[in-house]
This record gives structure tokens, sequence and C-alpha cells, in this order.
């Protein structure tokens, strides 16, 4: 991974029109890269993270450093211990260079923020970069830094990552720590990374992850020989025809490169999934429900408002379906992974829309083939589909490519996404 000089990444940071940080930590990100310099002149690197700038989301704690989770509630809101994945990316003499834009308390799915400002999709800036990990996916695809850290609960790593063609990883539920993370939902919250390439995100896993998982090292595999299902029914009936037509061709893309693909339809009702999804983050409302009801309306955006009228009407019974539909589909899928390596679905349904037309109502195409996999607690990873105009949206705007595997096989997810990624680049050339 690159080892960037930081005074020019903060002056791009500064310099950037995206809106993609919230916070710059220009004092903290020089101390660090100084004490990196030192390390590398004493021959004393910490390893592969050792002096690269990365960016944190805005609702993952970072000690002494403003983290408002987006929200104007708590602008002024300043931890005074890191996150567990903060803490061990600064052991890793990672250099903190700010926080990340993210929608209200990680609610919402455009990149619109009424107390922060709208993020910009920086391939084109009158559209959406998707959230709730805005910020994140903008500084990486805007080359500000090359990899940043992300939180998901229905898809916001891989949504924004896929809307802004770069590459994003949800790993398996409980692998990387979320303490000192905004809550979400206790169920379906993950931490993961958001880079420019796949073997970037790898380099970011090893750090932030629990001891005790594998290191994802795993041996090679030939493409011919892994059992590769591509998704019916929902993922591809709901999605727009162009998104359909990319994701077509970038298949055929694979199976020009030797991959052998079948098709396989889960029978899972996705938006209802997601609508379940949805009831377990009433989370949220038990975490900062108090401090919500006491706050200044004028501090709370609409679409976070539409999130926590919503929250409020959940009721116990409703959680405890949720909960029964969680169970489901993951012993449904589980059971589809006794037949399948690994399963393909376009990442979103729909290429960044218009920031003007964006609004919280309308989610499903952004979120519907990602919440799924946080429901499983399955590691999923999406890839830029790639740059050839046959595998981007009728906007010529990103598409991604989502890489699905049972859980605790995030080596496999992330080793397949390597070749996946390496072939529709060919494709792009």
């Amino acid at each position: 991974m690159i080892r960037a000089m930081v005074a020019p990444v903060l002056h791009a940071i500064e310099q950037d029109t995206n809106n993609a940080f919230i916070t710059v930590d220009r004092d903290g990100a020089m101390a660090a890269r100084s004490a990196s310099l030192a390390r590398r002149s004493a021959g004393e690197s910490f390893g592969p993270l050792d002096g690269v700038p990365i960016g944190i989301k805005d609702c993952i704690d970072t000690a002494g450093l403003r983290t408002t989770l987006g929200s104007g509630v708590f602008a002024e809101r300043v931890p005074t211990a890191d996150a567990t994945v903060v803490a061990r990316l600064r052991e890793a003499g990672a250099v903190i260079v700010g926080k990340t834009h993210c929608t209200e308390l990680c609610c919402g799915t455009t990149g619109l923020n009424d107390w922060f400002g709208e993020a910009r999709n920086p391939h084109d800036p009158t559209r959406y970069p998707g959230g709730s990990s805005s910020g994140s996916a903008i500084a990486v695809a805007s080359g500000l830094v090359p990899v940043a850290l992300g939180s998901d609960t229905s898809c916001s790593i891989r949504q924004p990552a896929a809307a802004c063609g770069v590459v994003g990883f949800k790993p398996t539920f409980g692998r990387v720590p979320t303490d000192g993370v905004s809550v979400c939902s206790r169920h379906l919250d993950h931490v993961g990374p958001i880079a420019r390439s796949v073997t970037e995100a790898i380099d970011v896993l090893r750090v932030i992850q629990d001891s005790g998982w594998d290191d994802l090292r795993p041996g090679p595999i030939e493409r011919s020989a892994l059992r590769v299902g591509v998704l019916q029914g929902d993922v591809l009936e709901l999605a727009t025809p162009d998104v359909v037509a990319a994701f077509e061709a970038g298949l055929e893309v694979l199976e020009a490169s030797g991959w052998r693909l079948g098709r396989v339809d889960l029978g899972i009702d996705l938006d209802g999934t997601d609508d379940h999804a949805n009831t377990l983050c009433a989370d949220l409302m038990e975490e900062y429900g108090q401090a919500l009801r006491a706050a200044d309306p004028e501090r709370i955006g609409a679409d976070l408002r539409h999130w926590l009228d919503l929250f409020e009407s959940v009721d116990p019974v409703m959680y405890a379906a949720a909960l029964d539909a969680k169970s489901h589909v993951t012993r449904v899928v589980e059971q589809a992974f006794e037949s399948w390596d690994v399963l393909l679905c376009p990442t979103i349904r729909k290429g960044a829309g218009l920031l003007t037309e964006a609004s919280a109502e309308d989610r499903e195409p952004r979120v519907g083939n990602c919440s799924l996999w946080d429901m499983t607690g399955q590691p999923s990873l999406t890839v830029p589909l790639g740059s050839d105009a046959r595998l981007t949206d009728c906007n010529g705007m990103p598409l991604g490519l989502l890489i699905n595997a049972k859980r605790g096989a995030d080596a496999l997810a992330l080793q397949v996404g390597t070749l996946v990624e390496a072939d529709l680049e060919r494709a792009g050339q």
C-alpha cells in the first residue's frame, strides 16, 4: 500500500468539493506521519499500514477528535477513547487524517445530510454517492486516501462503494469488533474497509479483525473449480434494465475468463427481508432515543426524522418477528452454500441518481441486494463492475458486482474478489 506524503493529502482534503470529510485532524496526522518516518528510518516499520493515510467514518470513535455520528444533536461530541478498530489501526502505524461524512446516525443511503451538507459523487457531483458511509467512499474514489473505514447495517459500506466505483467489504458478523461505533442494530452492525483494491481491503481487515480468525491467506484456487452461483429473482427483476444488461455483460467477461457459472433462485422476498432489517434498527432508539427526544427539532434532519418515526412504531411483536425472519433467511442461504461456494448479484439495482431526486422513501433500489447479507451475517464484497461502457449504467455511473460467501469464508470471498477484479479490469482496458 502506498505511504503517501501526508501534507499533500491534507491539502487535497481541504480543497475537496465533494464533502468527503466532516473533520480533518491535521495535527494528529502530521504527528503520526513523523513517527512513521522515524520508524522506517530506524528499520522498525510496523507493517503494510505504517504511514498510510486512512479516513474514519464519523460514527466511529476517535479519542480527542470530534465524532458527530453525522448528527446535529451530537455535533460537538468528542470521545475520550478510540473505538477498538481505530486503536488497532493506530497500533499498526496508520495515519488517521480525519472523519468522513456520513448520513445522520447512519440512517440513509444517499449522502444527504441536513446538518453537514450533501455529499457528492466524484464521478458526477450532481449525483449522490450512496450511504451511509458516503464520505469514506468519496475519499477513496477521489484518491484522497487509499482506504477508509465504514460501517454496514443494511448496505452502508457496499452500496456507496458500488455507487462510487470502489471496493467495499462487509466481513462476517462478529469478525471485527463494533465497540465504540454508533449503534443501529446490535444484530446487524458491521465494520469494514472501503478501498481502491481488494488487496488493500485485506491489509486493513488483517489489522482490525479479532484474534482467532484466519489470516486471510488461503491456498491458490482455480476459477473453473469453484461453484459460482448467479442469483436470480428479486435481485434482477427489481433492477433497472441497464443494471441487468451491465451485470450480464460482466458475467460474460467472467465466463470468458474461465469461471463456471450456474443460476440459482433463493426464493427470498428481499424487500420484505429489508423491512425486517429496518425493524431491527430500532435498537438505535434504545441507544440514542432519550437524547433525540430532548433535542431541538431543528437539529434533526428530514431523512433522520423519517427513520425515527419508523423506529418509534416498532413494538416487541414486530421485533420478534424480525428476528424470526433473520433466522429463516439465514437457514435458507446457509443451505444454498452447501451447493455453491460463492453467490453473485448486482450490488445495487440502479446507479447513482440525482441528489435533487433522492429521498429516504426511495431506498430499495439502493439497498435491496445488500441487506440480506447483514441479516445472515455472511461476508459480502463489492468490486467495481468495470470501466467498460457496457459495465456502467445508462448515465455512465459505476456499478458493483456483489460476491457473497458462507459465514467465516471471508478469505474465499476476498480471494474470488481479487480474481474477479482483475478479470473485469482487463475487460475495460
